[in-house]
């Protein structure tokens, strides 16, 4: 056979297509429609009216409202050129029933009137739209039938036209290299009028089938609304897309000398919609996107114009969802309705398929859809949806706060794959960074799908095998389940795990069961994560208090390099007693860390716990870093501004300081400076009853108690508590000197300002607080701002400044006070001798001052 293998596809291209236009053509679609035909009679000096009509309701003066709105303009007389007629329009109207499509053809008659002018003829069809809902019609084919109209009404058979053809529209699309431009003119339609301009040369024929090809590119039931003509000479509105010469005002103009012509990027719409159109036609096939746009005909005059792009993306939606997908773009809704409405089966590719329901389970989706998709598609225990099942479940158990992962073991439990789920959750999780409490939330999960009587997991179980942490963490969680199931799965889990990592858990059950340090050596070498979840289980059995000196002298006994990462597990162990919270802080303190469970509500039987394990025998040695641990602890002084807690911090320092250790009188220190951040902390009962005792034994601490104080002070401390710690230092007896250097090299500001609202404020507390009369008042505020001068000479320019500041102010009100109460009734001053003396006292001494410094300061002669 002659040709090769292309040739013989063209052929067979053609042969497909002439059998599928015959076919076509013997098949016609039948159209209702109302007419009407306007003009003149030749010879007549009649101007133009409607010469007949019918098929409808609209009587001749409607006719001639309608032609009148979409008025093309006049005529020129010449015969031939770009504005020649026949022009055609394409409109809608609306009567009782509905939308119409209206199609009129202007052209030439052979008659003239009286005058001699030329006549046009105007034949005018309407079509009622809701019948092209269920077969569309071209334009192409709306104008032939209404070629056929006369002024009697249509022809025979003008109204049995083919059926839609999209396969004629894209044929004329790629034989005129109109794609371009058409889909320019369909995308800017979404935004506004559109003029084409420059296309002069194409004669109505070719004008009426663009017309149609951009129609074509936009969904059938925008046509209603898409006002159109094949040339428009003026103005006119109502007509949305025209050839013309000039563009109209407020419209777009497509210039069909530019042959790629694309709208901008600030028409987002007719942006998009371009694009959109471009990405389907080379995925599929611009037949296809025209077949379906075709099938789109539901009515859309008052629509979104963004509905229109909605459907278009609807086309290749299931492309357009995975790409989206791909990109991380994509909302679990969009992935759900395109598995739901099995559209997802469009796509070629079974991995696609598959990608989508793991993208549906990632997103969170519905797992009624995932299970009935799973079931569809036959998705094996290896495949991307079952990775992306075991994955979710992991989330969601490790999250924080956690999801419910159950859902999604119940589906794999109706797909009987619950055994490889869990088995599969257990091998991610070796990660031994992964943390207590995922570990233990996962061994949650395992237990509660798990019968440990029946053994109905083989898959799990040998899973588990060599997974320590994941042991320890059912183990750990057994003690809220019965006796029975407890010893089930001891019996289940002695196959996979070793004797010394069961035992210390054995122990726990049994009270009589002592556990060594060796024991716990020997425990602890499976990890940080294990000695956490023993600690945890402890707790919850109460029996955390047994375990604790055991666990403490292993702590001690550890290389300090190692202790952090031991102490950094513990964290995530959340104790519901005050007993395990003061065994928790022990095992911290007693490496020389602070305590992390000081806020516990039950302070006394943290108390307690703690006191007797410091004072136990065996433990004495590490009391040193217990005390130090505490230490660091009280540097965060919050704790001074809380009655209860700095009641606990009391008790815990007075257990401590009944046992040796070097770190005491630091201790009590801390404590002491707890009155730096809350002054008021000494007016607390426990604190009343701590300090004497305290104080007697720690006497180095108590000489030094104010200078601790004030050195410690921090920058937030009030004016008031600064004035009466400096009241009280100075009742105690500490030198003025002393003082200021404390509080000089403490993180408060002391400045001219403050130095002396300070000293004033104790002047006021020692005569309030302290019962000191005015006159010991004023010498004590004498004194340390004297002493404030020599110790700190850098602040005596800012001191000046302040009293200057301050002066005008102190003094205005005894002024004040000694003209009121001196005025007489004839209201001239009449000042009593007791005040004229005091007067004339203090001017005595401004003057003395004034003679030895001069007025602004300048020593005289």
């Amino acid at each position: 056979m002659a040709g090769g293998p292309a040739v013989r596809a063209v052929r067979g291209r053609r042969r497909d297509e002439a059998r599928t236009k015959r076919e076509r053509c013997m098949r016609t679609v039948g159209l209702t429609a109302g007419w009407a035909v306007r003009g003149k009679t030749p010879g007549s000096y009649d101007d133009y009216a409607i010469l007949g009509s019918g098929g409808g309701t609209f009587r001749p003066q409607d006719f001639t409202a309608i032609l009148d709105r979409y008025t093309l303009g006049n005529p020129p007389p010449e015969r031939t050129g770009p504005e020649a007629l026949p022009w055609i329009s394409l409109t809608e109207v609306l009567d009782d029933h509905g939308s119409n499509l209206g199609v009129a053809i202007h052209d030439w008659t052979d008659g003239t009137d009286a005058a001699g002018r030329p006549i046009v003829r105007t034949r005018y069809g309407y079509f009622p739209y809701e019948q092209f809902v269920r077969a569309p019609v071209s334009y192409a084919s709306l104008v032939h039938a209404v070629s056929g109209l006369g002024v009697d009404g249509f022809a025979p058979n003008a109204l049995d036209v083919p059926p839609y053809a999209p396969e004629d529209i894209a044929r004329d699309i790629e034989d005129h290299n109109w794609l371009g431009r058409a889909a320019t003119a369909a995308a800017l339609l979404l935004e506004g009028p559109v003029t084409i301009t420059g296309a002069d040369d194409l004669d109505h024929s070719l004008r009426l089938r663009f017309l149609d090809a951009v129609a074509a590119l936009l969904p059938y039931g925008w046509r209603p609304g898409l006002t159109a003509a094949t040339w428009l000479r003026g103005e006119n509105s109502n007509i949305r897309l025209a050839f013309a010469y000039h563009p109209q005002p407020g419209s777009y103009e497509l210039d069909w000398r530019v042959a790629e012509l694309q709208p901008s990027a600030d028409t987002r719409l007719a942006h998009a919609y371009a694009h959109e159109l471009r990405r389907s036609i080379s995925r599929r096939s611009l037949l296809e996107v025209l077949a379906y746009l075709s099938t789109r005909s539901e009515y859309m005059v008052n629509a979104d114009p963004k509905h229109a792009y909605e459907i278009l993306v609807d086309l290749d939606r299931p492309a357009l969802v995975l790409e989206r997908v791909r990109r991380n773009e994509c909302d679990a809704s969009e992935v759900a309705a395109l598995l739901e409405g099995g559209r997802y089966k469009e796509l070629p590719r079974r991995s696609d398929h598959e990608f989508l329901l793991a993208s549906l389970i990632r997103l969170g989706g519905g797992v009624a859809t995932v299970q009935s998709v799973w079931q569809e598609l036959g998705a094996g225990v290896r495949s991307e949806p079952w990775r992306a099942l075991t994955d979710e479940v992991v989330r969601r158990v490790r999250s924080v706060p956690s999801d419910d992962p159950n859902p999604y073991v119940r589906l794999a439990d109706s797909l009987g794959l619950t055994d490889e789920l869990l088995a599969d959750i257990v091998g991610t999780s070796q990660n031994p960074q992964l943390g207590l409490a995922p570990v233990q939330a996962t061994a949650d999960l395992l237990d509660r799908w798990t019968d440990p009587v029946a053994a109905d997991r083989p898959r799990l179980v040998r899973a588990l095998r060599g997974q320590s942490a994941m042991v320890c963490g059912l183990v750990a969680g057994l003690d809220r389940g019965g006796i029975q199931r407890e010893d089930a799965w001891l019996d289940l889990l002695s196959g996979v795990a070793k004797e010394n990592l069961l035992r210390p858990f054995h122990a726990l059950r049994v009270p009589d069961m002592p556990v060594t340090v060796s024991d716990i050596d020997a425990f602890a070498r499976y990890g940080a994560d294990c000695v956490a979840l023993l600690i945890s289980s402890a707790a919850r059995r109460e029996r955390l208090d047994g375990l604790a000196a055991v666990l403490i002298r292993w702590l001690a006994g550890l290389p300090a390099s190692d202790r952090r990462t031991w102490l950094d597990r513990l964290r995530d162990v959340r104790p519901s007693r005050g007993a395990e919270a003061a065994v928790l802080d022990l095992l911290r303190m007693s490496s020389g860390e602070p305590p992390v469970h000081l806020e516990t509500p039950d302070r006394g039987a943290y108390a307690t716990a703690f006191r007797r394990l410091v004072t136990d025998e065996s433990l004495r040695r590490l009391a040193n870093n217990v005390q130090y641990g505490l230490t660091e602890h009280l540097r965060d002084r919050r704790w001074a501004h809380d009655p209860d807690q700095a009641a606990l911090v009391i008790a815990l320092t007075e257990a401590l300081c009944a046992v040796d250790g070097p770190n005491r009188a630091a201790l009590v220190e801390e404590v002491v400076r707890g009155r730096a951040s809350n002054p008021e902390l000494a007016d607390w009962p426990v604190h009343k009853r701590w300090w004497p005792d305290a104080s007697a034994r720690f006497p180095a601490v108590a000489a030094d108690e104010y200078p601790i104080i004030l050195q410690a002070l921090p920058s937030h401390t009030s004016l008031q508590g600064v004035g009466r710690l400096i009241a009280e230092a100075m009742r105690r007896g500490t030198k003025p000197e002393v003082i200021w250097s404390a509080v000089d090299a403490s993180e408060w500001p002391l400045g001219g300002v403050y130095l002396l609202a300070a000293v004033l404020e104790a002047r006021m507390i020692g005569v309030h607080r302290h019962g000191r009369n005015f006159g010991d008042a004023d010498d004590m505020a004498y004194a340390l701002l004297r002493s404030a001068q020599d110790t700190l000479p850098h602040l005596r320019g800012e001191l000046r400044e302040a009293v200057g500041d301050r002066l005008p102010s102190d003094l205005g009100l005894p002024l004040d006070v000694a003209e009121l109460v001196s005025l007489s009734a004839d209201d001239e001053p009449a000042p009593t001798e007791r005040i004229r003396q005091t007067l004339e006292d203090a001017e005595a001494r401004a003057r003395s001052l004034q003679g030895r410094r001069g007025l602004l300061g300048r020593r005289k002669g």
